[in-house]
């Protein structure tokens, strides 16, 4: 059994209103979406979520980056051993230079992909492939976008009329606001809920310095992002200075950025997307980084993920829980029309439930597809020749 086809498609997915944070504000999301097909029949389906301002990718170049250069490397790709694909995928990450480039979210589409694939062939769930699963679901927590006084209020009341545990606030444009909405947070939600800020680089040192101090009383429990991506100096300063958890996640987007943070000691905890990072494998070795490292783990979440990202995240995280924070899934109550027809979304508390079935265990709607696809001159494919 070898792989027989791979397709590319870039999806446009409408939100249902406008998300911002320091660094962008969209109403839409533009994901490539991966389509393998084995020679048996069996398809297997893989997302990632481009930001230009992350990763420096853009759907387009990241569609044409997996079929002109990643997906050639598994044409008529042997299978039929686990272990091999595994190691299969492994090999050509490093041989990519993706340990040290940033190009995280064009490989994840392709990568899960090729494990929702194999694992539906097998009839094994990926959880219990790579895992075993720790527990049966999480329970994720909820994030504040910019928005204004009375959004705030409604999003506020939602989050605890839902019972989530832990609400992070995007902060950066204001520090005086900013510090009023976090102080109408913790009045809001009360003292049990776990209140976390995003500043997504907006500070310099010395203003991160400020807002913590500030935010103290009211009991922040993490800063994440709080200066620029490369600003490592300014990271470390600020996580020697505070008692609070410094969290990075734009500084995070690679291996040898994970090390450099590490021997930097640059924070305290890290933000792992799975798209962001290039997919699952590598993500779980920088969570396996990080904990020998003693750095905290945050499962974080690309805005706009549809169905087929939220349940390779939830795999992730049911294999390696615990985490410190569980961020995504957050499909209905973003997203106009989903892909796939399981609801990912999170029930009461935050909960979501790994699910059961082979593979990732969704399905991918071809009417959605054929929906919220580009128009079909724009999508790129690859279909490499049958094997002899």
């Amino acid at each position: 059994m070898k792989i027989a086809a791979i397709d590319v498609f870039t999806v446009r997915l409408p939100f249902r209103f406008s998300f911002g944070h320091s660094l962008a504000k969209r109403c839409s999301s533009e994901n490539v979406v991966v389509r393998v097909r084995l020679s048996d029949g069996t398809e297997g389906w893989g997302e990632g979520v481009p930001r230009d301002y992350v990763t420096g990718e853009q759907s387009g170049s990241a569609a044409s980056r997996i079929a002109d250069q990643y997906a050639p490397r598994f044409a008529g790709l042997d299978v039929c051993k686990p272990e091999a694909v595994l190691s299969a995928l492994a090999e050509t990450f490093t041989e990519l230079g993706l340990e040290r480039r940033a190009s995280g979210a064009s490989w994840c589409a392709l990568e899960l992909a090729i494990l929702d694939a194999v694992a539906r062939a097998r009839r094994l769930n990926v959880a219990d492939w790579l895992g075993p699963a720790r527990r049966a679901g999480v329970y994720y927590g909820a994030v504040v976008p910019f928005c204004g006084q009375r959004a705030f209020w409604a999003v506020l009341a939602f989050y605890k009329f839902y019972g989530f545990r832990t609400v992070k606030v995007k902060v950066g444009r204001d520090l005086d606001q900013d510090v009023k909405r976090i102080e109408l947070a913790r009045r809001f939600l009360g003292p049990a809920v776990v209140l976390r800020v995003d500043a997504n680089c907006a500070w310099s040192a010395e203003q991160a310095l400020e807002a913590a101090e500030r935010m103290r009383p009211f009991a922040v429990a993490s800063y994440e992002q709080p200066v620029p991506a490369d600003d490592i100096a300014g990271l470390r300063r600020i996580s020697e200075s505070i008692p609070e958890e410094v969290v990075v996640d734009e500084s995070l987007c690679t291996l040898e950025q994970a090390r450099t943070l590490i021997g930097e000691r640059a924070c305290r905890g890290f933000n792992v997307r799975v798209s962001k990072v290039g997919g699952l494998l590598a993500a779980r070795r920088m969570v396996d980084l990080a904990r020998r490292s003693g750095l905290s783990v945050h499962l974080g979440a690309q805005v706009g993920e549809t169905g087929i990202l939220s349940a390779a995240a939830r795999t992730l995280a049911v294999i390696e829980d615990p985490m410190s924070n569980y961020e995504g899934s957050d499909n209905t109550f973003l997203l106009k029309k989903d892909l796939t027809s399981e609801d990912l979304t999170v029930g009461l508390k935050g909960y979501g439930r790994l699910l059961s079935g082979y593979g990732f265990a969704v399905t991918v709607r071809p009417d959605r597809l054929a929906e919220l696809a580009v128009t079909a001159s724009e999508l790129p494919s690859f279909t490499p020749a049958p094997s002899t």
